[in-house]
């Protein structure tokens, strides 16, 4: 794999970044820390996050260290299962030079690339989110002629009073065993569900699964929605936002397209906000395309939930037989 090329700071950089494990964990959740509370004020994070990163098979991560030897920039690229669409990111600890922000884009674009090639794609889509408030890495998305394609909207209910669950509910709602029965029809529907959908590439039942066990088998719960005995909503709730904000989180809510309008995803939001309250956590979060073909923003203000971060998906197309420029 070739890294080469950047035009780096010679003097604060070392040219040549090198692979980075689990053991360089403190070193790289600080970096993010830092970039995190100069943006947000606070760090959006846990070091389990960055550690379960540090250790995928499927993510490549790279840093770039000053002539001091710290970590002064850090950058992962993996490709969605066999797909063309490319997942990177890149961070410079903000007391550092701005321009090592692009060379690390660039040098992720060019990992990317090569990875869609081996698969037999022609061309890489590169899909990357970045807060709306940060000014700097969003000029860098700009110096790398990627387009802003939409954006996402964190949503948050806070759960101080009693969740209103109708009883009997318009919609059936139970809470998955997790029997592989359950898990392949929870898997379809998600594939269906999104398909119209910004950035939904399929991916295969064997990596959907491995994505959300990989953090323990309690880290991923599962609601199905039935009508007339068929399923046809699935709500994925992990524990992504315990640690830091003692909240669940909606990963994933898909209807069937045949069985939208029919108070599905509503039922499935309200069975777990009230299953949330009753293991004690405090919020429900989630995020949203706000220009979601199917409306989901005004169901999920519905149910009390509000805004409290934005961000942006960034995007860009390269073919593989280009030359991805320095």
């Amino acid at each position: 794999m070739d890294l080469g090329g950047a035009r780096w700071h010679p003097r604060r950089v070392h040219p040549c970044p090198r692979s980075l494990t689990v053991d360089d964990l403190p070193d790289v959740v600080s970096l993010l820390e830092a970039s995190d509370i100069a943006v947000l004020g606070h760090r959006d994070f846990t070091d389990d996050e960055v550690a379960a990163d540090l250790r995928r098979a499927d993510l490549e991560t790279f840093g770039w260290y000053d002539g001091d030897g710290a970590l002064a920039g850090y950058g992962w690229v993996t490709r969605v299962d066999t797909t063309a669409k490319v997942q990177l990111d890149a961070y410079v600890r903000p007391d550092h030079d701005d321009r090592l922000g692009p060379e690390i884009l660039a040098a992720m674009e060019r990992r990317g690339v090569e990875l869609v090639g081996e698969v037999g794609h022609d061309a890489a889509v590169f899909d990357i989110g970045v807060y709306r408030g940060d000014a700097r890495t969003r000029a860098w998305m700009a110096q790398r002629d990627f387009e802003a394609a939409t954006l996402f909207a964190r949503m948050r209910v806070d759960l101080g009073g009693p969740v209103a669950v109708p009883d009997p509910a318009p919609v059936a709602v139970r809470r998955s065993d997790r029997s592989e029965t359950d898990l392949r029809v929870a898997h379809r529907i998600g594939e269906d569900a999104f398909t119209e959908h910004y950035g939904h590439v399929e991916t295969t039942y064997a990596s959907w699964l491995q994505r959300l066990t990989e953090r323990g088998a309690d880290w991923a719960e599962f609601w199905l929605a039935e009508i007339d005995g068929e399923a046809v909503g699935v709500l994925v709730g992990t524990r992504q936002f315990v640690p830091d904000d003692n909240a669940g989180y909606v990963r994933t809510l898909g209807v069937l397209p045949t069985a939208r309008g029919r108070g599905a995803a509503k039922a499935l939001l309200l069975a777990y906000f009230a299953a949330a309250q009753q293991a004690g956590r405090d919020a429900v979060l989630l995020h949203v395309d706000v220009a979601n073909v199917t409306g989901a923003l005004r169901l999920y203000e519905s149910v009390g939930m509000r805004p409290v971060l934005e961000i942006d998906a960034w995007t860009k197309r390269t073919p593989v037989d280009s030359d991805t420029p320095a």
